[in-house]
């Protein structure tokens, strides 16, 4: 590592912990907790991680009952190779017509994926229809407003990527897919789960996305300052991230009269 990147990390690092922890704290803890909360109280069944480049999280790992399915879904087989935690892979665009039968998943989750994806109408789609009635979705993904957001839209995909892997090289490979953030904000989010005949059950914002400039200082602390202000005033519009928790309504028993 460079002296000047050593420099601008120690500088950053110094404001990053003096900031309040409601504002930096991470959303993926509770997405975790999420996915063992509603897993948890299955006593058999079948699970979809979209996406499914990530590890599950030990909780889950060595909790997991071992009547569920884990199925991992992805587009690139690579992903799937390397994620040894699933039961059975699927090879599949999670924007076209997914390929199971109506009704099939208790719970479906993906992180980071849902900015990735050109068109999440059909994604939200699909999943309501796998789903089974009263199952549940959980999804955590970055806000199209945020400026990082922003100049990951304006600048080219390899020179995005290239910053990504400078500034983070422990994380090569993870970061820098081309992202469309389609109805990426809250509002827009929440019109999309609920005009595919979802419930939102939980929803939780952060705004905090100066993590990607620690390497820039002069550029980060600028940031911390944005951040900061967004997260005071709410400004829900301006999340940085999102974690959202949608349901499928359950089929209502008929009682039949004499």
């Amino acid at each position: 590592m460079g002296l000047f990147k050593r420099i601008n990390l120690a500088l950053s690092r110094r404001i990053h912990w003096r900031l309040p922890n409601a504002l930096t704290e991470p959303l993926f803890p509770d997405y975790e907790r999420l996915i063992l909360q509603y897993v948890s109280k299955l006593d058999a069944g079948t699970v979809l991680d979209v996406g499914a480049g990530y590890l599950l999280p030990d909780s889950l790992k060595y909790q997991r009952n071992p009547n569920i399915t884990l199925i991992g879904m992805d587009i690139l087989p690579s992903s799937l190779e390397q994620n040894t935690d699933i039961d059975a892979a699927v090879i599949a665009d999670a924007c076209k017509p997914w390929p199971f039968e109506d009704n099939t998943f208790d719970v479906v989750f993906s992180r980071s994926v849902m900015e990735h994806l050109y068109d999440n109408d059909t994604f939200v789609s699909e999943m309501h229809r796998t789903l089974k009635p009263g199952g549940i979705c959980i999804h955590v993904l970055p806000g199209k407003h945020a400026p990082f957001s922003i100049l990951n839209r304006l600048l080219p995909n390899k020179v995005t990527k290239k910053l990504v892997e400078w500034a983070f090289p422990e994380r090569k490979g993870e970061l820098g897919f081309v992202a469309y953030y389609h109805h990426c904000s809250p509002p827009a989010l929440q019109r999309l789960f609920e005009r595919n005949g979802f419930t939102i059950e939980y929803e939780r914002l952060r705004y905090y996305q100066s993590a990607y400039y620690v390497a820039f200082f002069p550029v980060f602390f600028l940031s911390v300052i944005y951040d900061w202000v967004v997260w005071k005033f709410g400004a829900k519009r301006l999340a940085s991230q999102m974690l959202i928790v949608a349901g499928k309504e359950k089929i209502k028993a008929v009682n039949k009269s004499d």
